[in-house]
């Protein structure tokens, strides 16, 4: 028997079911346009072969010493394992995430409750208001120092192989940039996620447009400007998103 064929993946590492639900029906749409022959998939975080979701980039004990290490075995080695997917087949790797406000200064961060009563950090246009901003404050060490980690990679490290690899992020998160609100709950989320992509099913060119002609989106820069961008002052608590850097390469790609 021959070798199996390479197939050509990407992965989109998503935080969550939302993130997954708003945009797995546009972003193969858009590499179907490139080439037919791209396997797009968004995995999310696994433990005990279930999705369980959250950030890596603030999960306790991960740093930019073993976060490569902890990507593969939390987002991919199951999920390898279940698609049949070989390092060799990922053609590249791209990592969704929330900025949270985690570049804000540390006196931004003040005590306080959550308007809905629950112990959730609340994230405003002036800061993040907390019953803990001590803790708060060591997220966003720990996170600040991974995420200027993942983004200063070219390449990230799956098992023995290097793939290409690019980290795009939506702030402060993703249901501020697509539905201007900061603080949805889980249901609400879902419910908000699943429209927005049931509204451009079989219009890849509005998704990029509704994403890419926002006043917040951070064009004309490169991608590494785009993440020193968000790093100054309180651009990371503000609507933002340089996920249109990916999509103008993909045009280019396909021109």
């Amino acid at each position: 028997m021959g070798k199996r064929p390479k197939r050509k993946v990407i992965l989109f590492l998503v935080e969550g079911k939302s993130d997954r639900e708003a945009l797995q029906l546009a972003v193969p749409e858009l590499y179907d346009e490139i080439d037919e022959n791209f396997e797009v998939f968004f995995p999310t975080i696994r433990e005990d072969e279930e999705e369980v979701g959250g950030d890596i980039t603030s999960k306790i004990g991960v740093h930019p010493r073993n976060i490569e290490d902890r990507i593969y075995s939390l987002f991919l080695k199951d999920f390898f394992d279940e698609e049949k997917i070989l390092p060799k087949d990922i053609t590249e790797i791209v990592q969704v995430v929330d900025t949270d406000g985690v570049y804000i200064p540390d006196a931004c961060v003040t005590v306080g409750t959550n308007p809905d009563g629950s112990e959730k950090p609340y994230y405003c246009e002036n800061g993040i208001v907390c019953a803990n901003p001590a803790y708060i404050l060591k997220r966003n060490e720990c996170k600040r120092e991974n995420l200027d980690y993942l983004s200063s990679l070219e390449k990230i490290k799956v098992k023995q192989k290097s793939v290409p690899y690019k980290v795009y992020y939506f702030s402060c998160n993703l249901d501020h940039y697509l539905h201007h609100s900061a603080n949805l709950d889980y249901r609400m989320k879902r419910t908000l996620a699943d429209a927005f992509a049931k509204n451009y099913i079989g219009d890849a060119e509005g998704f990029v447009k509704e994403i890419s002609d926002d006043p917040g989106a951070v064009s004309n820069v490169s991608y590494a400007d785009s993440w020193a961008y968000i790093k100054e002052g309180m651009n990371s608590i503000s609507r933002h998103t340089n996920l249109n850097l990916l999509f103008d390469r993909m045009t280019s790609e396909d021109s």
